[in-house]
């Protein structure tokens, strides 16, 4: 072989590996598996569809291939027709090659570890030593999330004794996620902190954005959580509360700023919320409570079919007013309150700031109380 050829042959083999490395490729190898449609799911920021792509496992086999612009994690849902599921795998992706393997049957069973075998992939590997290693504090704060969730609705007593174990749970989540070895440079701390981090906790959201080094701005997670932390700002206790402009069902306006003077209790809900409707008799105890004071109740329904609004006004026949632009969350007003989950109750006082954002049930009741008290 003369230098010159092999040069050649080397500068080909370069281009050809550059060109494999392009984008990523994951390769499926199952046994006992059943042929069946797998659907691909991003977990990515604002995403506008539940399933990006779907592809063919035939007898236990498949290969995906793609490109992603940034690691993100993905999930490859197993199911045949709208009814039958199989299971489902989670691959935190990038552009490289990744191998799935292992017992299709084991994917129906959703408490055994380590489901599958995933190999490659430098993010992937990333995300499972993450995971592995905080399975204690990630396991005991979600199961304690999860019964103190269930015990709303029917354990009251429990649901409130529950409150600070979760809080000093995800204290330790907190704790653990942002001392990471690498974290302020990760491509995977990131989704970790847009999945466990919200504006709820607003502190902790920003401290968790303030670690990373300032190359990761413009990541897509970071960013989607800068620009919550913003927005959440804006509606902090403190701050003055957006005015508005909404009608009843009777085309009657009600203007925010027109109750200058008075304390406002102003709630977002919606027919098919359920949660907000768990709210109801304690809004009823304010309403009869408050009546004669300085003190205004508004709702905002934040549906989008006057129908629903309608049917709802008339089946909980609320003494306050309801109001709606039927816009539901895309509403300036929910937009301008930062409202992305429901109920949200906002207590603004007499000179229009907002006061109070956190407030619920029994603990609603005996805020305002003490309001009138002073």
């Amino acid at each position: 072989m003369t230098m010159k050829y092999y040069y050649l042959s080397f500068f080909i083999f370069l281009l050809l590996a550059c060109r494999q490395q392009k984008g990523f490729e994951v390769v499926f190898d199952l046994k006992n598996a059943t042929d069946c449609s797998v659907c691909v799911s991003q977990a990515i920021p604002n995403p506008k569809v539940w399933y990006t792509d779907t592809f063919d496992l035939k007898n236990g086999k498949a290969v995906f291939k793609g490109e992603v612009e940034y690691p993100r994690l993905v999930v490859f849902v197993f199911k045949k027709g709208e009814d039958e599921f199989f299971g489902s795998c989670g691959v935190f992706l990038d552009n490289s090659r990744i191998s799935v393997s292992g017992d299709f049957e084991d994917l129906k069973n959703t408490g055994k570890k380590n489901q599958l075998t995933i190999e490659g992939g430098k993010a992937q590997q990333e995300y499972a030593a993450i995971l592995k290693n905080g399975e204690t504090v990630f396991k005991k704060y979600e199961n304690l999330s999860y019964r103190r969730g269930q015990a709303f609705k029917t354990d009251r007593a429990l649901y409130d004794s529950l409150a600070p174990r979760v809080k000093e749970a995800y204290h330790e989540v907190f704790t653990y996620i942002t001392t990471i070895s690498g974290y302020a440079t990760s491509q995977v701390a990131p989704h970790l902190v847009n999945q466990y981090f919200n504006t709820s906790d607003w502190e902790k959201l920003e401290k968790a954005l303030d670690s990373f080094d300032a190359s990761m701005t413009n990541h897509p997670y970071v960013a989607k959580c800068r620009k919550e932390l913003e927005n959440e700002k804006r509606v902090l206790p403190g701050t003055k509360a957006y005015d508005f402009t909404l009608q009843d069902l009777n085309g009657k306006e009600y203007k925010l700023s027109d109750y200058r003077g008075k304390y406002v209790l102003l709630e977002f809900s919606a027919s098919w919320c359920g949660w907000c409707k768990l709210e109801i008799p304690f809004l009823k105890q304010v309403y009869q409570n408050t009546k004669g004071k300085n003190f205004v109740m508004l709702t905002v329904n934040l549906d989008d079919n006057r129908e629903k609004w309608e049917h709802d006004v008339k089946e909980y026949d609320l003494p306050w007013p309801v109001l709606s632009d039927l816009q539901a969350f895309k509403s300036p007003v929910a937009k301008n309150y930062n409202v992305s989950g429901i109920p949200v109750i906002f207590l603004i006082d007499p000179d229009g700031v907002i006061e109070n954002k956190t407030l619920r049930r029994e603990g609603m009741i005996d805020y305002i109380n003490d309001l009138f008290k002073k």
